[in-house]
């Protein structure tokens, strides 16, 4: 071994023993200096390559580093009210993508980017479960190499990409999520970080959860919520949005609510909020079946208007693009 390798294999069991201490118990740089017997900047280094790593590192009172598995929830965005021509703004709207998986609808997932792009869309709002992940139970539908990186390349290979239009999404805290528990990753900057490498900068990490969409308008705006809620799927499609919306504090509710998680379509009004479920672009999986929960596959477009002078939302309108599983389209085209 030459001293350059020496070099990076010092380096490698450095950042490693500072992972393990700072998953243990909080350290300050300079306790972990004196703990693990090097300088300053040897930590420092270790440290920035832990972040850049995804690590989810957070720095707590009196300057002390933790190493955890949980992230705050939230995130913000703004966005300016662009009319398309036709006297409303557009976003569109997709979730639980499932990318990794083998009944995971790529199909419907370009086809949902080709209608953004005829639309006019700019702006599309993902929220969560992009990617599989990885668990006990659904390792036998992965179609990708063990672990966080392959599905995450996967994903920056096949999502789809479309001139001119951003698509910004949250993480959930399941399938990605599952990352982020058990590695103590910050998946979604991660994931960002990752598609930025390779050259893609039409993917922007919103927050973990949920984040709210500041929808500018004049000297005013709204406030729409992009959430990756928690829960199984009810006896009725729009009980679990209407139990989530009647949750939320005074002065908290949004005017409009994009809901993924559930695989469901539905759109209630609740509260006088507009709560739209986005459904999905995955098939049925083994475990769904086992657990009698049906999907819907199929993504959205909500258009908007809003009032120019305080900005509240005075029409909305929410379209949905359904599909049906493989079989259909075998039989109909094959």
């Amino acid at each position: 071994m030459n001293l350059e390798e020496a070099t990076r294999s010092l380096k490698r069991d450095l950042i490693k023993l500072v992972r393990t201490k700072l998953s243990k118990q909080p350290f300050s740089r300079n306790e972990l200096a004196e703990e693990l017997q090097c300088d300053i900047a040897s930590i420092n280094s270790a440290l920035k390559s832990l972040r850049s790593a995804g690590a989810n590192i957070s720095e707590l009172i009196g300057g002390k580093l933790f190493l955890h598995s949980l992230l705050q929830q939230g995130g913000s965005l703004t966005l300016q009210a662009k009319d398309r021509g036709d006297g409303w703004t557009a976003v569109g709207i997709i979730a639980d993508n499932h990318l990794g998986n083998r009944h995971s609808r790529l199909d419907v997932l370009n086809a949902a980017y080709d209608v953004y792009e005829r639309e006019g869309v700019t702006a599309v709002l993902n929220a969560g479960n992009w990617v599989d992940g990885e668990a006990r139970f659904n390792r036998h539908e992965l179609i990708v190499a063990p672990g966080m990186d392959p599905q995450l390349d996967y994903a920056i290979e096949n999502y789809p990409q479309r001139t001119g239009i951003t698509t910004h999404y949250i993480t959930g805290d399941d399938h990605e999520g599952w990352w982020i528990q058990r590695e103590c990753v910050n998946v979604g900057e991660y994931f960002q970080m990752r598609a930025e490498k390779a050259g893609r900068k039409d993917l922007r990490y919103l927050g973990h959860v949920e984040a709210d969409i500041r929808l500018k308008c004049g000297k005013g705006s709204a406030v729409g919520r992009l959430m990756h809620p928690g829960g199984g799927s009810a006896y009725a499609l729009s009980y679990a949005p209407q139990k989530l919306v009647e949750s939320f504090q005074g002065g908290e509710k949004p005017s409009v609510l994009w809901i993924g998680h559930y695989h469901k379509y539905d759109w209630c009004y609740p509260r006088e909020v507009h709560c739209i479920s986005a459904a999905c672009t995955c098939d049925q999986s083994a475990f769904l079946r086992k657990n009698k929960i049906g999907v819907h596959v199929g993504f959205g477009i909500t258009k908007f208007q809003q009032d120019k002078t305080d900005g509240h939302i005075t029409r909305v309108q929410h379209e949905f693009f359904p599909y049906y599983d493989r079989g259909y389209y075998e039989r109909r085209f094959g």
